[in-house]
């Protein structure tokens, strides 16, 4: 085992340390350039695709190599057990990714923190941690999809995806990925036989390898469905290109200015000051608000936006720093260190991780802040109620300010606001109609007394996620007393079962890849719970099972299956839906039919 471990170090030799020279390299040459611990998520996310597809690729070539006939035979053969040869080879890749992935980005961190004054928390120190681990997933991927039946085996690259969408951070993140290897590790070592192809032994070993041919099959068939989409396109007649979006439906509702939802929402309204308002509305200026969908959280590796901001009249540059929830500065001109800045004089550590949003303001999940040049001191200037968490920061709303959190919109005095540095009270509370998930915008105009308000939940309908958009006008009078002016139901522009076929195609498999999404995940308080589908789609998912169970009974018939192997199938295709019966129809070979009789021959005397 320790002679093949070697072997394939020295076979890779060249090659990983060329690609860690390149690696440090890009990232010494980029880091002279920018910070790279404050870059937003984008960058972080195109290097973790670069990370995966080297260690995809790592996996394709080293298990080619050995995946012919022969080579396979001989490899398998040695005097070890098949488990101790895919531990040698494995290792040797793991060594491999880590020189040429991991290495690189700790010589970075570590450049970072001992020769400049930039930030580096305990969080950047996990970042090489990740990139391994990125390239390990990409890495096993890429081996069974070499390895395994080519019918079926590179459904398995649909599994690494789930990092994309995964809700976790930090070290929760870590243990995501730490699981999401383990089980690719697993696949690898069911196929890692004489004959990898052969069907597996046990149940549970064919179902596991069934698993992402599954997600593969119900993955595709959600992006055919794109296909439809671009038959609209062509022939005009999809509502996103229609020059006049269908009438009352959702898209309107998005890409309608201010004035123009507001008069939607209050068309019917038999209000006795409708008409009013419908004059105000036509000579005011609407403030139009959209509202956060993820909120920083402390620990996590990546950054929603970079999270620092500059003194220039002191040309200090102040980092967010999560290991002690302050700012840290440093010389903008010299790169010398500034000492810490917290909240007020005490210096007291934020609540929670800090961004900047505006001219010398602040915020965080709990408060608003501004930093004053004259003191050099950030002052708290909002703080949101117990149980409330920002939705968005405080923008203009006419002479006030308006700031959303998730269960409720205020307005804060503008007056106040600029001409002073002491806590803002709230003029008034306007409780939200609906989940602050599903909010899609928020439009204000100021009245002589009070204000109009219009909140519009659209946000979600794509994902069938929302199956009741509607809109809700509410009039605050100048106490803060508020009552509801309107209510519309906003139409659905899109064919339900095209929206909704992500969950009919296998509502099974819909609810594995949500509780994978939120694996090892906080509660995310700014996202809005799936709405229940309606009972048409009910209906629809059911004959898609109805349709798959009957499939796998007359095809399972035709294949090389025991009687109890098969019944298994049956039942699980049954379950899950379509993409089982397509697994079924890709894992499992024909049975073998003798040919006609033969002839009656007679053996010639001699």
């Amino acid at each position: 085992m320790k002679d093949l471990f070697k072997s394939e170090l020295l076979r890779f030799r060249p090659w990983v340390i060329a690609a860690a020279a390149v690696h440090a390299g890009v990232l010494g040459f980029l880091t002279r350039i920018v910070d790279l611990a404050q870059q937003p998520l984008l960058v972080y996310q195109v290097f973790a695709v670069t990370y995966a597809v080297a260690g995809t690729l790592l996996g394709l070539y080293q298990m080619g190599t050995y995946r012919k006939p022969n080579q396979w035979l001989s490899l398998l053969h040695r005097p070890m057990h098949r488990l101790q040869i895919a531990g040698a080879l494995g290792g040797a890749g793991a060594v491999l990714l880590l020189v040429a992935a991991a290495l690189p980005i700790a010589l970075i961190a570590l450049y970072q923190d001992t020769m400049t004054a930039r930030v580096v928390d305990m969080r950047h120190w996990m970042m090489p941690i990740a990139g391994w681990l990125v390239a390990l997933i990409g890495y096993a991927a890429g081996a069974y999809a070499m390895i395994g039946d080519r019918r079926h085996s590179f459904a398995v690259l649909v599994l690494p995806m789930l990092l994309m969408f995964a809700q976790a951070s930090g070290v929760a993140m870590l243990t995501l990925q730490a699981t999401l290897l383990a089980v690719l590790a697993g696949l690898v070592a069911i196929v890692f036989r004489p004959d990898p192809v052969a069907a597996p032994r046990s149940f549970v070993a064919t179902a596991a390898t069934a698993l992402p041919v599954q997600l593969g099959a119900y993955f595709l068939a959600w992006m055919l469905g794109y296909g439809v989409e671009l038959f609209w396109t062509a022939s005009g007649t999809h509502p996103l290109n229609m020059a006049t979006p269908p009438h009352g439906g959702y898209i309107e509702a998005d890409r309608a200015e201010g004035k123009d939802i507001l008069l939607m929402g209050i068309e019917r309204s038999r209000d006795p000051e409708a008409e009013l308002w419908r004059e105000q509305i036509a000579l005011s200026d609407v403030h139009t608000h959209y509202p956060l969908r993820n909120l920083p959280r402390r620990g996590e590796m990546t950054n929603l936006q970079p999270m620092e901001f500059t003194d220039g009249e002191r040309n200090i540059t102040w980092v967010f720093k999560h290991d002690s929830m302050r700012f840290v500065g440093y010389g903008t001109l010299d790169m010398r260190t500034r000492g810490d800045l917290g909240v007020g004089e005490a210096q007291a550590a934020f609540p929670a991780p800090t961004m900047p949003f505006a001219a010398n303001h602040l915020y965080n999940a709990h408060a608003v802040y501004q930093y004053d040049d004259g003191q050099g001191r950030i002052h708290e200037r909002i703080h949101l109620p117990q149980g409330e968490v920002m939705a968005s920061p405080p923008q203009p709303a006419g002479d006030n300010l308006l700031l959303l959190s998730d269960r409720a919109a205020y307005f804060y005095p503008g007056r106040e606001a600029m001409n002073g540095l002491d806590l803002l009270q709230p003029l008034m509370r306007v409780p939200m109609p609906g989940k602050v998930g599903n909010l899609g915008r928020m439009d204000v105009i100021e009245l002589l007394d009070g204000y109009l308000v219009s909140f519009t939940y659209t946000w979600g309908v794509w994902s069938s996620e929302l199956q009741h958009p509607f809109q809700q006008v509410l009039r605050v009078d100048g106490n803060g007393r508020v009552r509801e002016i309107a209510r519309r139901d906003i139409g659905q522009d899109l064919p339900t079962a095209y929206t909704a076929r992500i969950w009919w195609l296998s509502p099974v498999l819909r609810t594995l890849c949500l509780g994978a999404q939120d694996l090892y995940a906080a509660p995310q308080p700014l996202r809005a719970p799936p709405q229940p589908m309606p009972r048409s789609m009910l209906w629809l998912a059911l004959a898609g099972c109805v349709a798959s169970l009957l499939g796998a009974i007359w095809l399972s018939a035709r294949l090389q299956l025991a009687p109890r192997r098969r019944w298994l199938w049956v039942a699980m295709c049954g379950a899950v839906g379509l993409p089982a019966l397509v697994a079924l129809w890709l894992m499992v070979p024909k049975r073998e039919t003798l040919p006609a009789a033969l002839p009656n021959l007679q053996t010639a005397a001699a």
